[in-house]
Formats: structure tokens, sequence, C-alpha cells
């Protein structure tokens, strides 16, 4: 819906947050359907605007920094203090709070609003870059949304990072209650302390006037640590930015083996797994860009698709084993014989697509030009136009697809790979 805005007037208090720019997300983790429900039909005129609606929002993540961190993002606590100050309440005086947003002038304060990934929440705070897109079609207004204190809220905001999203408006609805949902959340971070005993000697409240925090129903999701990874290797779990455990470990090997992940496992998912998925979905075709809804989310979507390659590494194996196990009976000895180069030339075990690099491509061009839909005279180790245009051909004569602009036309998938290794 169209919104036409009303420029309201407010006293700027200098905002006490630390913004943090990144490319990675954090997991939608859920659904407030029974508030939102009611909220829905709820519109008002008083400011010129008409309710609810849904605009596309430049949005990033703030924290408030201790001085018992590990990490900084300015790399130490007296930098950060004197970029942003002590980060305790809101410009409207209300204690900080995880969901709380930091707005444009042009949204009063307790306005409420939707966002995907993190709930129900309300403006209570300012910013010097957070600001309206003016008339610029090119931009969008800004928000941030505040991550918690020390290292654990730096870890959400970096995780969250900077991106597009598109958020429902609910204005002033006293009707709607906030409701928030943030990975790893726990009681104890509602104060700042290094020590477990309350509010830290140095993040005082000074004197200055403070606003209670608003009742908020914050959902605690648990971060899974260790589970029982399936004897096929199998993923067990959907997956988020700050999980850890052996989970994550899994992923990060998997993700590596698939050439995402370039770096030891670590089982912590960061930054640099959450952009291996990321990659991953994109060569999938699960996610186009990075700022889509979901990308570098292990959820159920990609998940399956996961699972799908895993069972087909698995189904190859098996076939080679078969395969040697024959050649060592129709030779009638007990020392193992060598499978002719020919049985395994084409073996692809992991998912290609456009700007793919490596053996595994030439491979892949190999396979498709002995059967006739590779048409380039010279074989090379990259994925470019002629090769895709090959895969659509094969996948179309396999009935894979139907036509190149079907979803995954082009992209050797689990089922392209599946076909390919059968008739290796």
């Amino acid at each position: 819906m169209q919104k036409t805005k009303t420029k309201i007037c407010v006293k700027l208090v200098p905002v006490m947050a630390l913004t943090l720019l990144s490319l990675f997300t954090l997991s939608p983790l859920s659904s407030f359907g029974g508030d939102l429900a009611e909220a829905e039909g709820f519109q008002t005129s008083a400011d010129g605007v008409s309710y609810p609606y849904t605009e596309t929002f430049t949005t990033s993540a703030y924290y408030s920094p201790l001085p018992c961190q590990q990490k900084y993002a300015t790399g130490n606590y007296e930098a950060d203090i004197r970029l942003n100050g002590r980060g305790v309440r809101g410009a409207d005086g209300t204690g900080v709070y995880p969901g709380m947003v930091a707005a444009p002038k042009s949204y009063p304060f307790g306005t409420k609003l939707y966002i995907p990934g993190i709930g129900i929440v309300a403006v209570h705070d300012r910013g010097g870059a957070i600001v309206d897109a003016n008339g610029d079609p090119n931009k969008h207004d800004r928000l941030d949304i505040w991550m918690g204190y020390g290292d654990i809220g730096l870890k959400r905001a970096l995780a969250w990072g900077k991106r597009n999203v598109e958020i429902t408006v609910y204005g002033m609805n006293e009707e709607l209650s906030e409701q928030i949902s943030l990975a790893g959340y726990s009681e104890d971070e509602k104060i700042a302390s290094c020590d477990g005993n309350g509010i830290d000697t140095d993040v005082t409240l000074a004197t200055t006037s403070f606003v209670e925090q608003p009742k908020v129903n914050v959902a605690v999701v648990e971060t899974p640590k260790e589970v029982e990874i399936p004897s096929d290797g199998s993923m067990p779990i959907n997956l988020y930015a700050g999980a850890t455990g052996n989970a994550v470990k899994a992923l990060q090997n998997e993700l590596r083996k698939l050439n995402y992940y370039k770096v030891e496992s670590t089982g912590v998912y960061d930054e640099l797994t959450a952009h291996a998925v990321f990659k991953f979905q994109q060569a999938q075709g699960i996610v186009a860009v990075e700022s889509e809804t979901g990308a570098g989310i292990f959820g159920p979507t990609t998940r399956t698709r996961m699972n799908e390659i895993i069972a087909l590494r698995s189904y190859t194996r098996l076939a080679i084993e078969s395969k040697r196990a024959s050649l060592v009976a129709e030779g009638s000895t007990s020392t193992p014989v060598s499978i002719p180069k020919d049985a395994t030339q084409a073996y692809i075990p992991s998912t290609l697509a456009f700007g793919s690099k490596g053996n595994e491509v030439k491979k892949l061009q190999e396979f498709l030009k002995k059967n006739g839909f590779f048409k380039s005279v010279i074989v090379t180790d990259y994925y470019g136009e002629i090769t895709k245009e090959a895969v659509v051909q094969f996948q179309i004569a396999n009935k894979i697809v139907s036509n190149e602009t079907e979803k995954g036309a082009g992209v050797v998938g689990p089922s392209t790979l599946k076909k390919i290794n059968e008739l290796s």
C-alpha cells in the first residue's frame, strides 16, 4: 500500500548506539500470526497516513559496548564509547532492550512495525545515519535494531548486518504488543553486566530521565549445540547465525567439500559460514541476492537440498564400490583390481553452476561433449554460457526440466548430478 508521509518534528536526543554494517543475516525464527491478524484491519489517518502499509527499509543493527568484551567493532571499548556513547537508553529515554528500533524523525516514538526475522517492534531511538530516503528512488528509509549488550549483542548485530527488508508499518497501534525473537537470548541480557550482579559501574544511567522498558514478549530461542549426526551424514537440523556445536561443524565440512567454505571448521555459525551458505543457496537457485529473505540461513529448503546432495554422494560412492567388487570377482583374485579410468571419469561429486571453476567443471564439459551437448572445441575448467547451454539441453533431453526458463535450468543440481553419474 502506498503511503504519504507527514513529517513530525521530534527533539533529537544524542543516540547512544553503535551501528554495524555487514552482509549477513539472522534467521526468521518465529511468526506472530495472532496479534498481526487482529491488527491487519486497523487504520488511522490522524497523521495523514493509512495503516498498515508495507514498505522496503534499509535495516542495520547496533549494540551497546561493555568494558569486559572479548572483541570490539572499532578495536577497543574506549573507541566504541567515544564514537557512540554508552548505549543504555534510546532517544526518548526508554531503556534499551532487544528489538528496540531507531528510525527517522518522520516515524514518531512508539510506532509499531513488523520486521521479518525480528518480530513486532517499536520505535524508541534516533540516529545520525538513520534518515528518510527523502524521495530518492535509489534509497530507502533507514531503521536500526538494537541487538543486546557486549559480545553477544555485537555478534547478533554483525550477523544481521545491513539489508533491505519488506516491513509492515502499523503506526501508533496500542492494540499491538511487541513480540520479539532473538537467537540465544536469555533473561540475563535485560541489564548491562560484566559480572552478573547488575548494571556495571562503568555503564551508569547518570541523572537524566529514564523511561522504563516496555513489556515485551521476547522468545528465548535455544542455540543448538550438540545433536546426533545421522550415520548417512545428512544434516539433522536447521541452523542460523550465532548457532554453535557439532551440527554447525558438520555443515561447514559439507560446505568445504562443495568449495564454498575454505577455512577450518570451527563449529560456530559466523559471517564466513553465513556467506558460504548464501553462495550455496545462490548456486542452487534458492535465493538470488544476499538481501533476499532467508539468504545465509540454513533453513528447511536449503537443508533439504544439501541432504539431497549428501544422499547422491553416498549413492555414487556405493555404485563405485559395487563396480569395484564386481571387477574383483571377475578377476577371480583377492587382490583389488583398479577400476578403469573411464569408469569414474565423469563422476562429479558436487553441484555446479554458472561461474564455477575447477576440475569438476572440466569433467562436466568432457561428459557433455562425449554425449553431444557441449559444442566448444576446447574443454576448460570454467562454467560459462556455453557450459550452461549444454547443461540446459542435457536437462531437457533427460526430462529434468522442460525449458530454459524453468527453475534449476542450467544448474547442475542433485537431479542433474544423479543422471550424469548414472550415465557415466
